[in-house]
């Protein structure tokens, strides 16, 4: 095989699989920004883009008996402004015995609607909004004004209090269709997971006709809709605003926590790794190695071990709910000493002598050599363990109590969780504001790392 080619060859495989899997890694990161930008009740829809059709919520119909009405009442807010938002629609009239209660509308788009079975006559009815609010019917408003009732009178078929927009009819075994929408070119109707194509007529209706075999059956209606307008429905960034503002999730509090815990944390551990890391790097003193080695092989330990001591000894100082139980059981960072100990080691023993000579004392020499050279590492070592404890949750959740104010990030967003029910898309976007100072922190300490790597370079 020609060795270019092959070189090609490899580089593509390898390409492709480095690109394949940033991917995969990525892959979490995209779900839960998508998800913290979706509108409520579509977090765990698998649906990015938008369908070329709407769908509308499934109707019955129901087929009118010879001799029978069928009568079809809606509720345009719209045409009620003085009433309150609706979330309930109730009809009450002579039909139903004045019931508030009895025939609640169901709500498809702007409007509420329902359809009733009822014996031709004359019947009054009105509105009742939110069980307590009555109100004539505005679309059908009484003849004599006011508060009055609407009056309907219905005949035998098919009867409505206005012009309907759907005036769907089950004759028989034939579903005709007759859809009033004007401001589309086309439509389609869904009658058992098949969609049909309807004709539109210069009036602007809708005409179709379907031979179904149910006595009522269910049907919905597809309306086109532009690309911008599904992405609308499907995306917002309002879900942000409302974790900022919301007075029963006090973000700013825990936010302010994991940052106080993270960097006191890392910035503790930092200073006391380097100096035990120059003491068994550079110093001699009674079992140095055997102690090293018993230091060391706690990191074969698992961790979670050492929590009920450890809860035991917070408990015991009164630390629960406070930083410092937070902050310094995590300051004993064998892994970090570790690494200072071996980056230290390969500092030149001629910058130590040369201080020595000029008259440095320990401090000076830890001030002018160890921290200037070690900077790299030490960054590092920041990085890491600011990581680990901003997203900390165990440990910060059993040393807090549920009314604790310094409860932090990760333990605020679960509770978040438990309290308000499976709201994913407001904790999505709480945890896209918790990867924000990280992102920061590393964009920051790419600077810093390579200008500690070019600063500290030494050769002998």
């Amino acid at each position: 095989m020609n060795p270019k080619l092959k070189t090609i060859a490899m580089r593509f495989v390898l390409y492709t699989l480095l690109t394949g899997g940033a991917v995969i890694v990525l892959l979490p990161l995209f779900w839960m920004i998508l998800t913290a930008c979706k509108q409520s009740g579509q977090a765990l829809e698998f649906r990015f883009f938008p369908d070329a059709f709407v769908e509308s919520e499934a109707k019955t119909i129901m087929s009118v008996q010879e001799g029978k009405s069928l009568a079809t009442f809606e509720y345009d807010p719209r045409l009620h402004p003085s009433m309150p938002a609706a979330t309930k629609v109730n009809l009450a009239g002579e039909m139903n015995g004045w019931n508030p209660n009895a025939n609640s509308l169901v709500k498809e788009g702007m409007v509420w609607t329902i359809t009733l079975p009822i014996a031709p006559g004359r019947y009054e009815y009105k509105f009742v909004i939110n069980g307590s609010k009555w109100t004539p019917d505005q679309g059908n408003p009484p003849k004599d004004g006011g508060d009055c009732n609407s009056v309907i009178e219905l005949k035998p078929g098919r009867c409505s209090n206005k012009i309907l927009s759907d005036a769907t009819e089950l004759v028989g075994k034939e579903l005709i269709f007759k859809i009033y929408r004007p401001q589309s070119n086309v439509l389609q109707a869904k009658v058992n997971k098949q969609a049909y194509p309807l004709e539109k007529d210069k009036d602007g209706y809708f005409h179709g006709r379907v031979l179904v075999q149910e006595e009522q059956p269910q049907y919905s209606i597809l309306e086109p809709q532009t690309f911008w307008e599904g992405m609308k429905k499907i995306y917002t960034f309002s879900n942000f605003t409302k974790v900022l503002n919301n007075p029963e999730f006090p973000f700013s509090t825990f936010f302010l926590n994991s940052l106080i815990v993270a960097a006191g944390t890392a910035l503790a551990t930092v200073f006391l790794c380097t100096m035990a890391g120059y003491a068994f790097a550079k110093k001699e003193f009674f079992m140095k190695k055997q102690l090293f080695a018993i230091l060391l092989s706690t990191m074969m330990i698992p961790g979670m071990i050492f929590m009920v001591p450890q809860f035991a000894i917070v408990n015991k100082f009164n630390w629960i709910n406070t930083y410092q139980g937070m902050i310094v059981p995590h300051l004993a960072n064998i892994f970090g000493l570790f690494l200072l100990r071996q980056y230290i080691s390969t500092i030149p023993d001629s910058l130590f002598e040369a201080a020595t000579i000029d008259g440095a004392s320990e401090l000076q020499i830890f001030k002018i050599i160890i921290i200037p050279l070690s900077l790299p590492i030490m960054v590092t070592l920041f990085l890491l363990t600011f990581v680990g404890q901003w997203g900390n949750f165990l440990w910060q959740l059993i040393v807090n109590t549920p009314d604790s104010v310094y409860r932090t990030l990760p333990v605020g967003l679960a509770l978040f969780r438990g309290q308000y029910g499976q709201d994913w898309e407001m904790m999505m976007a709480g945890a896209c504001f918790s990867i924000l100072p990280i992102a920061i922190l590393f964009l920051l300490a790419q600077r810093v790392f390579i200008e500690g790597m070019t600063s500290g370079s030494v050769k002998e």
